[in-house]
């Protein structure tokens, strides 16, 4: 009698370690777990309400759970029912553990923390084209794989003729095949062999090279996306359907893609969508500062996937010729912050003018952050002293951003009030055309308040060319009125939701920000949209348009404000 209660307090013992331990390593992972997705609902404000249940869930059952195993210790001795309590403890958080950890373990990669994605991802994503050194015979095809592989394509000059192509690389879930030696202006065939995201495991893709003669192109520029699920991941997808539709020669991308580069997730997101188009039309961007991320392995990621010729070992800025035109990609990160290094600046203005002196006619300058504004972002008063006076030295033929998740458009004649950012500018009179381009997806300036703030206030010095001297300004910016929508039932389904309109700022109507004379604004609506630059074949031609993501063109209340243009040389 003695020797089995003795066997029934050691297995009671045993099953009472084992509750304790799996009690204690639960709840920890679930803390955990819960904390890092508490902090994407707050800090990143993306929304996994069924995951942040689940880990309320969790701790309520371990703390439960917990609080049993505690009680035990104050039983000197298990009868039949306490042991088969342990028992039964034991075993729920056996099938516990089971599922949390793998959930769980999966969710922290995924959502909890910055991770290199070469080496750690989730999903088969892609695939993307990047331009090489050199656009006429040079692309890069990139894409992700959720288990590390080697890096193998099938690539030829039509579908029924195609030859492997294996990289000497290392396995990685990050993938790139370099193209080189191409034939300019000529269609080539791949095919990565896998499902992604996007496309069927025997898709297979093309692309045409660059042309090393003037010819006639079209290119699209498209800002923030930031696609979370839900909503969001569902307007990227609308504008990426409307350059699909477009059939480009290549994409510009002003930033801001992910939430943030540093975490699997976001890249994933993002992945089910610009693949659409930039399977086959080269996808070039300029970095934002959602792509940055927090910790520095956003720019690292960021490089990593977009594999374009940089001209920095850490900015992330490059140029390349297409046909007639240049086009400047930015960094406005390099120097930390929102700012930019004199390296960087002093190469802008060299690549203009080499450009210029190779012939190149028309010059575009991209980039992410907010030059001017009258969302909710502040004025760039940095960026503005430095490329307002260099467009208009060089008569840039146009220059896009985002940053601000909507459509803005100014006509900005530098100098033309009688106000320089320094009294050695000696502006001649060119104006230059300013686009923002923010509305790829992400959420839009209503979401940031731009219907409802205060009036804000901000001073910015100029050097007032009558008066001889430097004088302060203070400039006032009030809310959007949300009684001046545009009556577009058709384009409804691009506003901020279902309940908010097409918002639209036109200033002879009625101004919210004291400087739209100063800068030549001319209209403005919170609505998603890309834009497109057509060229003629002989490259004297040039029309610039903003579209809503089913191809219609922006035309403002009552059709009065046409947003497209044509400028020639």
């Amino acid at each position: 009698m003695n020797d089995i209660t003795k066997q029934d307090d050691n297995k009671a013992n045993s099953f009472r370690l084992v509750v304790i331990i799996c009690s204690i390593i639960t709840s920890i992972f679930a803390i955990t777990m819960f904390s890092f997705l508490l902090y994407f609902v707050i800090a990143k404000k993306t929304y996994i309400g069924l995951l942040i249940a689940v880990s309320v869930v969790c701790l309520v059952i371990c703390s439960v759970f917990l609080t049993q195993t505690i009680k035990s210790f104050q039983i000197k001795k298990l009868g039949v029912t306490q042991l088969k309590k342990v028992e039964k403890l034991a075993i729920v958080f056996g099938i516990l553990l089971i599922i949390i950890f793998p959930v769980g373990g999966y969710s922290l990669f995924a959502f909890g923390g910055e991770v290199n994605i070469q080496k750690t991802y989730f999903w088969n994503d892609g695939p993307w084209l990047t331009y090489g050194e050199n656009p006429t015979t040079d692309m890069s095809i990139s894409w992700l794989t959720r288990f590390a592989r080697k890096t193998s394509i099938q690539f030829g000059t039509s579908p029924e003729n195609m030859e492997t192509i294996t990289s000497p690389s290392a396995k990685t879930h990050l993938h790139h095949i370099l193209l080189t030696g191409l034939q300019p202006n000529t269609i080539y065939y791949y095919s990565l062999g896998i499902k992604t995201s996007t496309f069927p495991t025997n898709a297979v893709f093309s692309f045409k090279t660059a042309p090393d003669v003037n010819e006639a192109f079209k290119v699209i520029i498209v800002g923030d996306m930031q696609p979370g699920p839900g909503k969001l991941l569902h307007a990227g997808d609308l504008v990426a359907k409307g350059i699909v539709a477009e059939n480009p020669d290549f994409v510009i991308q002003l930033g801001d893609l992910a939430i943030d580069g540093g975490f699997p997730i976001f890249w994933h997101y993002t992945a089910q969508n610009f693949p659409q188009y930039a399977a086959t039309a080269p996808f070039q961007i300029a970095v934002g500062n959602h792509d940055y991320g927090g910790a520095g392995l956003g720019a690292h990621n960021f490089r990593n996937a977009f594999p374009h010729p940089y001209e920095s070992d850490s900015g992330l800025y490059y140029s390349f010729d297409y046909a007639s035109a240049h086009f400047i990609m930015i960094d406005n990160f390099d120097a930390g912050g929102y700012t930019m290094t004199d390296v960087q600046k002093i190469w802008v203005e060299q690549d203009i003018i080499d450009a210029q002196t190779r012939g190149q006619d028309w010059i575009f300058i991209n980039f992410h952050h907010t030059m001017f504004t009258t969302g909710t972002s502040s004025q760039n008063i940095a960026v503005q002293s430095w490329l307002a006076p260099l467009a208009e030295k060089y008569n840039v033929d146009g220059v896009f951003f985002g940053h601000d998740h909507h459509y803005e458009h100014w006509n900005y004649t530098y100098g033309s009030m009688g106000l320089l950012y320094s009294e050695f500018d000696t502006p001649s009179g060119n104006n230059t055309q300013y686009w923002c381009t923010g509305g790829g997806g992400a959420k839009l300036e209503v979401d940031y308040g731009v219907l409802k703030h205060d009036v804000w206030t901000d001073t910015r010095t100029f050097y007032n060319v009558t008066a001889g001297t430097y004088q302060d300004i203070e400039f006032y910016r009030s809310p959007w009125n949300a009684s001046r929508v545009v009556n577009s039932p058709e384009h409804q389904i691009y506003a901020a939701s279902v309940s908010d309109g097409l918002y639209y700022h036109a200033p002879n109507l009625e101004s919210y920000s004291t400087d739209n004379e100063l800068y030549g604004y001319m209209y403005g609506e919170q609505t998603r949209h890309y834009m497109k630059i057509e060229m003629n074949a002989d490259g004297t031609l040039c029309t610039i348009s903003a579209h809503y993501p089913n191809g219609d063109l922006i035309t403002g209340p009552f059709g009065n404000y046409p947003q497209i243009w044509t400028f020639s040389k």
